[in-house]
């Protein structure tokens, strides 16, 4: 019975002095939160469009996008992109797993709309997309 305790106890600090030596785990994007403020009217059809997401649904956000006024509020960490998926709704609240924001601003061309609505802004390129409710 000692002996058999002894052996668990023995693997146990085995294991923890081995996983103690791996680096920590960094995952290969980054996230960030925000508010679905509005979309570009370009193409006339809502899941081709460009949605435009606001970044300061936390306090640190770093300062990934730019400044636009829609519907006389003004936002300051804007940013556009096509990933949305079923989330496409003003107001709802967004977690945003991404790589890449690009680094310039994106104008949106070839619209079909007789007048079309768009937004020269950086565009966020999603991984993954929650609903913060």
């Amino acid at each position: 019975m000692r002996l058999k305790r002894f052996y668990i106890i023995l693997i146990t600090i085995i294991n923890l002095l081995i996983a103690c030596k791996k680096p920590p785990y960094y995952p290969p994007y980054k996230n960030v939160k925000g508010f679905v403020i509005g979309s570009e009217s370009c193409i006339g059809n809502p899941d081709d469009e460009y949605w435009l997401v606001d970044l300061t649904f936390r306090a640190n956000t770093p300062q990934y996008g730019d400044t636009l006024m829609l519907n006389s509020v003004t936002y300051t960490n804007v940013v556009k992109t096509k990933g949305l998926r079923d989330l496409k709704q003003n107001g709802t609240r967004v977690s945003i797993d991404f790589d890449t924001i690009t680094n310039t601003k994106i104008e949106t061309t070839g619209c079909t709309v007789s007048n079309p609505v768009t937004y020269k802004l950086k565009e966020i390129f999603v991984i993954n997309l929650f609903e913060i409710l």
